[in-house]
């Protein structure tokens, strides 16, 4: 009886170490969740700023020091050029995030770049990417791509 009770004891003293790495496990894909939930929305805030051709309101939510490299009307040029040949948009459906600390040409950070399957009216098949900064108010637009 006391060797039952000293083997079970010893499991439970071996097996302490596995719950700990589990709720770590488990803690990181939540707040990884968490990150990509609220990048996403941000980012999909600024898209339909961008399908409105509300290019101001989309430069206004851009953080301080990539507003401070380009003017507003820069901005407003780069998307009509960008993003108004493919026309009005008719679906945008999440394909995935991925989270970095490093952005070439900027300094380092937390950075989730999202990436969307999107259908346009001149361009049945595309997809657009979304890069964000966490910024002391949110995640902002760094960088927009559409492929």
């Amino acid at each position: 009886m006391h060797r039952a009770l000293l083997v079970l004891i010893c499991l439970g003293i071996a097996l302490l170490p596995g719950c700990a790495i589990h709720r770590s496990v488990t803690r990181a894909a939540a707040e990884k969740r968490n990150r990509e939930k609220e990048a996403r929305a941000a980012a999909e805030e600024w898209l339909n700023l961008i399908d409105k051709t509300d290019y101001a309101s989309a430069y206004a939510a851009e953080p301080p020091r990539l507003r401070a490299a380009t003017t507003e009307e820069q901005f407003v040029r780069s998307m009509q050029s960008r993003r108004q040949p493919f026309g009005r948009i008719f679906s945008r459906n999440f394909i995935g995030a991925a989270y970095t600390r490093k952005l070439t040409s900027a300094p380092d950070g937390n950075y989730e770049s999202i990436l969307f399957k999107t259908s346009f009216e001149n361009k049945k098949l595309a997809a657009e990417r979304v890069i964000l900064s966490r910024e002391s108010n949110g995640w902002k637009v760094v960088d927009y791509r559409v492929y």
